[in-house]
């Protein structure tokens, strides 16, 4: 099994397995999406109801997921010189966009559902809807995580945040359905209308963070913000490399986006730094990549020897020192 075996996978593997898990997730989620918005009409749900938006939702950017998927794959084109890694942001910024609008409509509805004073329906059709998808959904979720722990894609950890949400979804409604139903069988029966609008409004805010976690990370990877676990790591290894080899200074620059990693050296060394040939800063190259860490195919590394400042990028941490 994949989440079970420490053999570590080729990259044609983990491409394979990625694609099977999203175009499962998408199949999955569409089925869903359409029972939700089923249940929700006959049991005139409105919660239910949201449930059925945003798994529609869920199965568009699960279908914009597989493409971006495919797309990363392809390392380079002569108008993505640098590949196609930018792309996985972008859709990950779209689905938490989504998500943050169906909150916010789901919050709304349950707003306006309460002042206009609430919503009869059948609890005890929608207690087996709720009962039923949370153990099914919970059950996805934990696979498609176990699979994942090996195949560190994410995409497919994002994806699969979607089961968690709609797991945590269900197994909300059915409590609450469960409590209105024992509600009508006492002289506060009539209270039991606002059960639905409440949902919406404590699952919309429960669900926030949920959307947040998915579009901040996104936003700061379009914007070009540098991941400060990678920077704190990338000078960790190069201050040692600088008291061992002797170089007079460095400057990186570091980026992420998606499973890839951009990382970029400049290093300074002295005039008359003792070499033999580019043969001696290929092997200090190479030590300095073992030293990083990383999959190949998910780290694009340039690094730059020169004796000359002017050359080295521009310090963001030190005010540039003039060359003697």
């Amino acid at each position: 099994m994949a989440g079970g075996s420490n053999t570590p996978m080729t990259w044609d593997e983990r491409f394979a397995i990625e694609q099977r898990l999203l175009w499962q997730s998408a199949f999955l989620m569409a089925v869903i999406a359409v029972a939700a918005t089923w249940f929700g009409l006959l049991t005139n749900s409105h919660a239910i109801l949201i449930d059925g938006i945003f798994s529609f939702v869920a199965v568009v950017i699960k279908i914009l997921m597989i493409m971006t998927s495919r797309l990363t794959t392809r390392e380079s084109s002569r108008k993505f010189q640098f590949g196609y890694w930018q792309f996985e942001p972008l859709v990950l910024a779209a689905e938490g966009s989504f998500t943050l609008i169906i909150i916010v409509y789901a919050f709304l509805n349950g707003l306006i559902s309460i002042i206009g004073g609430g919503n009869p329906m059948n609890f005890g059709l929608a207690s087996l809807y709720a009962f039923v998808f949370t153990f099914l959904n919970m059950g996805y979720f934990l696979y498609v995580r176990r699979v994942n722990r090996r195949l560190k894609s994410s995409l497919v950890h994002f994806d699969n945040m979607s089961w968690l949400v709609d797991a945590a979804f269900a197994a909300s409604l059915f409590i609450s359905f469960i409590l209105a139903c024992g509600l009508e069988q006492t002289p506060y029966g009539h209270w039991s209308v606002y059960v639905d609008p409440i949902i919406l409004l404590v699952l919309s805010l429960t669900m926030f963070p949920v959307a947040m976690n998915i579009l901040l990370p996104a936003v700061k990877q379009i914007l070009g913000m540098a991941p400060e676990g990678l920077h704190d790591e990338v000078h960790r290894v190069m201050d040692d490399f600088s008291a061992r080899y002797g170089f007079k200074d460095y400057v990186s620059s570091v980026q992420r986006y998606g499973k890839i990693s951009f990382v970029e050296i400049d290093i300074l060394i002295p005039k008359d730094y003792p070499i033999t040939g580019v043969a001696d800063l290929d092997r200090i190259r190479d030590e300095i990549d073992k030293a990083l860490g990383g999959r190949a195919v998910q780290k694009w590394l340039t690094i730059t020897f020169t004796s000359t400042r002017k050359w080295m990028a521009q310090d963001y941490e030190l005010e540039e020192e003039e060359e003697e």
